[in-house]
């Protein structure tokens, strides 16, 4: 385990951190034993945590000190709210407090309308500093080719004011200066910098935009030859003792993602430059550097990093890390050399409770009002007013929500989706309600009703991306089917098996495997909620740029292709960061009296007691939801085609458990001379069938 040195105490002035500044209730320290495990923490329980520190989707991080509290901006481009705000007191337990906004616009691309939409694109890195008692927020947007300039005295507790600039400054950082300048440093190669007004909500008048940096790479740790090549730009600006720090990640040809530091005592250089840290981890197969973020103190004279790693489907994912100074320049990981990335260590700050980004949900309103939904919006369109439900903030839309056609009051306990707009695939379907898949295994589960549905209606469970992989109720000419989609790519999506719904009811599971970056899904159903059945094949997961450029999401869902006003009722969402997979079935019976090998000859109009067991490896079954029942009309030739059979309404007859057995009373008809093959089918697709010979 790492041990962390002691880092140079330092003063950080004005931009980011307030490091004197006490802030009240904003930072109110709340100790707790972290002694309980939560899914999605990387915090062992012991005073020590691993990389990465955040195994979920949280890229293009910008993280500010403010008294006791870190909080932290990341990206989530296409989803809704959009920009989230985290808060931490140790930099390893986040949970997310707000959002920057609702919707960002409304346009036909940001509401999947006209075959347009802003996958991958939406808002892109953001960054967050705070000065004077006001939180700021800056947001490029490439759907719109805006910048967004957002202000709050509380982001917990206060929505966002919003102001815009028609351009768009890519990769921006804030620098709120302790002149009383106010500056925008932003772009790749070079690195730029233009003035902003004082109230830090727009451009200063007259101000032109300069090159700050003209090469952002750094000369390599090794050779000490700076390359003039590859990526170069999420540059991050903070004063620190008086000198100006820029960090930036670039990738060196040859090099893995690297983070490097521009210094200078004045904005007009000369600045220095040096990689501090660049290692490439290999995960399975795969390399790759953590790189892109920014140090921040504890106020104690540590340092910490927060950078991150590109990690398969998973998405980009956070690693924390002690900084060393050395010479003046932050060095990150195990020691002063900036070579030797941290695996684990001890937490920053001890004594805080574990929390998570992602979390389990069981749809009882019982949250607070998100406070995205009191910024003001102009113009204020019906579907995005307030309708009285309060969802957790784990939860974001695929593109802009439609509050008309959601809601988690009309069946209190259970997140109601009604269609309101045609769709013909996931994609393009508003009201698609997604949470972050993590690591190193997750599974998501869901109960899910289906009796509202109508014709050409598809709901289900997704993981979400491009190339997504699914498993959905589809309701077409009134009959239902669990439905298995794949896909091959990003514009291939096939059905890959299906099966047969009887039910009103059903459960649904996604399990997602991203142990050593293999990146494979798995869908399962069930009728009880505790043993489950594979339907289809393996999704392999992809990252890339034109898969979303995000990491694979879980996706709550509910469209329509024919006819609107259908509606599906999920009881709960529950996460879990274990795999269980399927569970096999075994189905014996029926037992005596009944003939299994020949033709029982009963009295028509009779009851006929049929008993049989359902065991899951040595488990009992005692779910009667477990299994469904079918009587055949056949010919009492046993030659007969099967073209022969006539399946019969069930009527008055009951499947139960008691005793130790499931029964069905089967009520024979009143026609002697016939003939009938009764069969169990457990969900698995495994069945028995006895055959009866009416006298």
């Amino acid at each position: 385990m790492p041990r962390i040195l002691k880092k140079r105490r330092s003063r950080a002035t004005s931009i980011m951190m307030a490091l004197t500044l006490a802030v009240g209730t904003l930072a109110a320290t709340q100790p707790a034993h972290a002694d309980t495990h939560v899914i999605g923490s990387s915090d062992n329980g012991d005073g020590t945590y691993d990389n990465p520190v955040i195994w979920a989707d949280v890229p293009d991080m910008d993280v500010i000190r403010v008294g006791d509290a870190f909080y932290m901006s990341s990206t989530t481009m296409h989803m809704n709210p959009g920009v989230p705000i985290m808060k931490s007191y140790d930099l390893v337990n986040w949970e997310i407090i707000s959002y920057a906004y609702l919707v960002m616009d409304d346009r036909p691309a940001t509401t999947l309308k006209n075959n347009q939409n802003m996958y991958g694109q939406g808002t892109w890195a953001s960054t967050l500093r705070y000065k004077d008692g006001t939180f700021y927020l800056v947001v490029p947007s490439a759907t719109t080719n805006k910048t967004y300039f957002f202000q709050t005295e509380d982001p917990e507790h206060q929505p966002w004011r919003r102001t815009e600039v028609n351009a768009r400054y890519h990769d921006p950082s804030l620098l709120l200066d302790d002149d009383g300048r106010n500056w925008l440093v932003y772009g790749n190669n070079p690195l730029r910098i233009i003035e902003l007004n004082e109230t830090v909500t727009g451009i200063a008048p007259g101000a032109q935009s300069r090159v700050l940096i003209q090469n952002i790479h750094a000369p390599d740790p090794i050779t000490g030859i700076t390359p003039t090549s590859g990526l170069a730009e999420g540059c991050h600006i903070q004063k620190i003792d008086g000198t100006y720090y820029v960090e930036c990640i670039t990738w060196p040809p040859g090099k893995p993602r690297t983070q490097v530091a521009h210094r200078a005592m004045s904005l007009d250089g000369p600045w220095e430059s040096k990689t501090i840290a660049q290692e490439n981890i290999v995960i399975g197969t795969s390399g790759g550097g953590p790189a892109q973020g920014n140090i921040v103190d504890d106020g104690r004279g540590n340092w910490y990093g927060l950078i991150f790693r590109d990690s398969g489907a998973v998405g980009r994912i956070p690693w924390l890390m002690p900084i060393h100074w050395t010479d003046g320049w932050p060095m990150y990981g195990d020691d002063e050399t900036g070579l030797h990335l941290t695996r684990s260590g001890p937490k920053p700050i001890q004594g805080f409770e574990m929390k998570s980004v992602v979390s389990s949900d069981e749809f009882t309103n019982s949250e607070p009002k998100p406070t995205y939904n009191d910024a003001i919006l102009d113009p204020l369109l019906p579907e995005y007013e307030y309708n009285g439900s309060n969802l957790k903030l784990e939860w974001q839309w695929n593109h802009n929500p439609d509050n008309r056609y959601w809601s988690l009051t009309e069946r209190p306990g259970w997140l109601r989706l009604t269609t309101g707009h045609l769709a013909t695939d996931i994609l393009n379907a508003r009201n698609t309600l997604t949470q972050r898949t993590f690591g190193p295994v997750s599974s998501a589960q869901v109960k899910l009703d289906v009796s509202g549905m109508k014709n050409g209606d598809r709901a289900g469970l997704a993981l979400f991306t491009a190339k997504y992989g699914l498993i959905e109720v589809r309701m077409d000419n009134g009959v239902k089917t669990l439905v298995m989609m794949n896909s091959s790519s990003t514009t291939n999506h096939t059905v890959v098996a299906t099966y047969p719904l009887t039910k009103d009811v059903v459960y649904l599971k996604a399990e997602a495997d991203f142990r050593d970056q293999v990146d494979r899904g798995t869908f399962y159903y069930s009728f009880d909620g505790e043993h489950w059945t594979q339907l289809g094949d393996t999704l392999q997961m992809v990252y890339s740029i034109n898969n979303h450029f995000m990491g694979y999401r879980f996706a709550l869902y509910n469209y329509a292709t024919q006819e609107l006003g259908g509606y599906v009722d999920f009881d709960y969402y529950r996460i879990s960061d274990e795999l269980m997979g399927a569970t096999p079935l075994t189905i014996t019976g029926f037992y005596q009296p009944v003939d299994m090998g020949g033709v029982n000859t009963v009295k028509a109009g009779s009851t006929v007691p049929l008993k049989f067991q359902v065991h899951s490896d040595t488990t009992e079954v005692t779910n009667p939801a477990i299994a469904t029942m079918t009587v055949a009309n056949v010919a009492c030739d046993g030659d007969a085609g099967t073209d022969e059979v006539e399946a019969l309404t069930v009527g008055e007859t009951t499947l139960t458990y008691t005793d130790g057995h499931f029964q069905y009373n089967w009520k024979t008809p009143k026609r002697p001379g016939t003939c009938y093959a009764v069969t169990a089918t457990v969900q698995d697709g495994s069945s028995i069938s006895a055959h009866f010979k009416l006298r």
